[in-house]
């Protein structure tokens, strides 16, 4: 039996690392390409930890034959998932010749034409449905800022993350007991960062696939919002009140308690990172500044009834909210100079909750939805406002979450049956 089990935990280890480093011929093929290109360029490193040439794979994984050094494949692995960063990216020398010969003549350079994202009608050039598990509901859906995959979290408490090019499952793992509320990647998304309702959370290393589990202040008995930065660096968290939990997230270290006026129903980082948007129960917008950890201006939303959402556009130029009673309100950050300013524009399609609000990462489209509803989801067109008619074409059934890719060539959108549609937008070139 236990020659059996080994065999099963080599042939899943195979499997996966079939997906992980053998992803295509067409890859291989560029990557050579790319290793003739930089061969008359050679650099020495700038320094050699000995130790690298000391430890092998089968020291830290016995369950593996091979005996190649362990940190060549924590490298290949890194470089696979992430890519190389750009300041270790060399340019050959006949790159930097030609990159010269151009700058000279910069002038004369003709300027690239961008096709005008076309306000009548979204176009989708394909559909793709995933089903991660049967029977659970995808609560949280999240791209991969670096590879095209996206991470998949659901009511069971599995996370998986999904190859789009190869349509198939690179790893998943399962935190038993967790309703998953939220995923979250960092930056250059090396680590993913997972909560539920429950008074800790998750960080999952995505190179080394492995998981940790921290525990949240003991203050905080339950997690009702949990947001990341956009820069990677604090993690936001609140159980519904009027407290809100700024902590390191690097370290788990609390850096401060922030306390509102009323119990915090949505909130959202601005999109440097230094303020906190605090929406309460009472309609009432709170801007926290948290370098000088200060309030730096509050707001009511207009005619706010019910605050629902609140999200800003990765841009920082929109700010838009969401009530109980379906009305999105999409604001100029730059026009929020009083207690009362007027919306930019005012989205009343929908009659039910807002339970998503989401903008591209171009903040050329905004989708709004409801759970509350069957195939309740509106695509909005910016900057007109425009919401499109076209879109979307079949029945999605109740919108769970939605997401987009990194430059904006996927939507993604789950349900309450446990499918992930995933369109591919025509305008986005992009993933």
């Amino acid at each position: 039996m236990k020659r059996k089990h080994n065999e099963n935990i080599d042939e899943d280890e195979s499997k996966l690392s079939s997906l992980l480093f053998n992803k295509s011929k067409r890859f291989v093929t560029e990557l050579s390409s790319e290793r003739k290109l930089d061969s008359d360029t050679h650099h020495k490193p700038a320094w050699i930890d000995e130790d690298d040439a000391q430890v092998r794979i089968k020291n830290v994984i016995p369950k593996l034959k091979n005996d190649g050094l362990y940190a060549e494949k924590l490298k290949q692995k890194y470089e696979t998932l992430i890519g190389s960063p750009a300041w270790a990216k060399v340019k050959n020398r006949e790159e930097s010749l030609i990159e010269s010969d151009v700058v000279k003549t910069v002038g004369h350079l003709e300027k690239t034409k961008i096709a005008k994202f076309d306000r009548r009608l979204l176009q989708v050039k394909s559909n793709t449905t995933i089903t991660p598990q049967r029977g659970a509901i995808t609560t949280s859906l999240k791209f991969h800022p670096k590879i095209s995959a996206v991470m998949l979290a659901n009511s069971s408490g599995v996370v998986a993350l999904h190859s789009l090019d190869q349509n198939a499952k690179l790893h998943s793992f399962k935190l038993k007991g967790w309703t998953i509320s939220s995923t979250h990647f960092n930056s250059d998304g090396s680590e993913a960062y997972v909560s539920s309702v429950k008074h800790n959370y998750c960080i999952y290393d995505v190179v080394k696939a492995t998981t940790k589990i921290l525990q949240l202040p003991h203050t905080l008995k339950k997690v009702s919002l949990f947001k990341l930065s956009p820069d990677s660096k604090v993690l936001a968290v609140s159980g519904g009140f009027a407290e809100v939990y700024i902590i390191c997230a690097k370290t788990n270290e609390l850096i401060r308690v922030i306390l509102n006026n009323s119990n915090v129903k949505a909130m959202t980082f601005s999109f440097d990172s230094k303020e906190l948007y605090c929406f309460n129960e009472f309609g009432e917008i709170t801007v926290w500044d948290l370098i000088a950890q200060r309030t730096v201006k509050k707001f009511f939303d207009n005619a706010c009834v019910t605050p629902s959402r609140i999200t800003m556009s990765n841009c920082g130029r929109l700010l838009a909210t969401g009530t109980g009673e379906g009305i999105v309100n999409i604001y100029e950050t730059e026009q929020l100079t009083s207690s009362n300013p007027v919306p930019l524009k005012t989205i009343s399609h929908l009659t039910t909750k807002i339970t998503n609000i989401t903008f591209n990462p171009t903040t050329d489209l905004l989708s709004v939805s409801s759970s509350f509803l069957p195939n309740a989801l509106k695509a909005i067109h910016i900057p007109s406002y425009r919401v499109f008619p076209n879109f979307p074409k079949k029945n999605l059934q109740l919108i769970e979450t939605v997401g987009f890719s990194p430059n904006g060539g996927y939507m993604g959108i789950s349900n309450n049956k446990g499918f992930v549609n995933l369109f591919r937008l025509a305008h986005f070139k992009n993933y």
